[in-house]
């Protein structure tokens, strides 16, 4: 049998390298430079001898963008503290096109494009489409509550849109509401017989734990291509409902093995934010393992960063850049951003039990934002993780 080449449509070049992007299947690679040079990159100041080596990618592969803090749903653990229409700094079309145009230049790759609830932008046609134009995949997350004509038409120029459900039925998790759900599933079953790539959101809370099987099977049954379990963080309204929804270490400890412990069709891919990787390594997985499947922890100033509404740029969307840098300045600010920097030095600066884990450079001391939620300290390591809580148990 004939094997598909798979269809790449973007490169750039790195110190090790390269990173391609396909369309066909979707995927992003990190290659050789031999790789490179066969695709017709001889040479980049990257590839010269002492240049490129300074431990973080020239750009990031993915911007998480919240083009608007304006929401309807008024969910009560929201990161991003949005509202019902909220009269609030907001880019106007032409500065967020110009950014965009910028990290095109620089090579990023994909636009998590969200809010807010992004379709509450009058012009979030225009945005999406000038994604595409300048070369940038542009995916979606939304609550799914107001999906007609229009916002069908803009799904089908993303890559992936995933709509938030936290819970099947009337079990619909700590933001859930009478009537969600169904307004959830009737969006997800018309982006699917549109032809869009669909799938889930779930922000795992104390409240939903016992049913992520029902989330999982629910996916399986309606045919969608992922679920993506988020951990739910301290930031925004989660912030003063984080000690009563937070996930406990028994959960934590149990999170990863209940996910395995689910059948379901390999069309139907699992993934997990950063916030779980100490959950994941907690069970010891061989780093041979966690490499062939890009499980890696905190990536924020390397692979990814974050911008709100108003244009402020952090390395994650759940820690805020006192510094106000903008994403207009990204181009000279990516090398020089001091917030981006303290992301980037976690390992180097990482204290115990992190610093003599085996794991550090996978995990990277595990999530910054329940750090300082806890400790107040950024460089400290995560309280969440297992190997940390068992370290301060015996500690005391």
């Amino acid at each position: 049998m004939k094997t598909e080449r798979p269809t790449i449509d973007r490169a750039r070049c790195e110190s090790f390298g390269g990173i391609i992007a396909s369309s066909n299947p979707p995927f992003l690679a990190w290659v050789d430079r031999n790789f490179m040079r066969q695709l017709g990159y001889d040479s980049s100041p990257l590839w010269e001898s002492g240049t490129g080596q300074q431990g973080y990618l020239s750009a990031p592969t993915e911007v998480h963008w919240a083009v608007t803090n304006r929401c309807s749903g008024g969910c009560a653990g929201c990161y991003m503290d949005s509202h019902p229409l909220r009269q609030g700094a907001e880019l106007s079309l032409g500065a967020l096109k110009a950014s965009l145009r910028q990290l095109a230049a620089m090579g990023v790759f994909h636009v998590a494009l969200g809010g807010g609830e992004a379709f509450e932008r009058e012009d979030f046609s225009e945005i999406v489409s000038y994604c595409r134009e300048v070369g940038l995949v542009p995916n979606l997350t939304t609550n799914g509550q107001t999906i007609g004509d229009r916002e069908v038409a803009i799904c089908t120029l993303m890559g992936q849109v995933n709509v938030s459900v936290d819970g099947i039925g009337t079990h619909y998790g700590v933001n859930g509401r009478s009537g969600e759900f169904e307004k959830a599933f009737t969006a997800l079953r018309r982006l699917k017989k549109a032809g869009v790539q669909a799938g889930i959101n779930c922000v795992v809370s104390r409240n939903n734990f016992p049913l992520l099987a029902e989330v999982i099977g629910f996916a399986a049954d309606e045919g969608l291509n992922e679920v993506e379990f988020l951990k739910f963080k301290p930031s925004g309204r989660g912030r003063s409902r984080y000690r009563g929804n937070a996930l406990t270490q028994e959960m934590i400890r149990e999170f990863y093995p209940r996910l395995m412990r689910v059948q379901r069709p390999s069309s139907l891919e699992l993934k997990i934010d950063c916030s779980f990787i100490p959950a994941l390594l907690y069970h010891r997985p061989p780093k041979v393992d966690l490499e062939k499947c890009a499980a890696a922890g905190c990536e924020a100033g390397n692979l990814l960063l974050a911008v709100t509404s108003d244009g402020t740029f952090s390395g994650c969307s759940f820690v805020d850049n006192s510094d106000r840098e903008q994403i207009a300045e990204i181009g000279s600010r990516w090398h020089t951003s001091r917030h981006l920097q303290r992301f980037r030095n976690c390992s180097a600066k990482a204290r115990e039990p992190c610093r003599s884990c085996g794991y550090l450079e996978v995990c990277r001391c595990g999530c910054r934002a329940t750090a300082l939620f806890y400790d107040d300290e950024f460089f400290g390591p995560d309280p969440e993780c297992p190997f940390v809580a068992d370290f301060r148990r015996r500690s005391h």
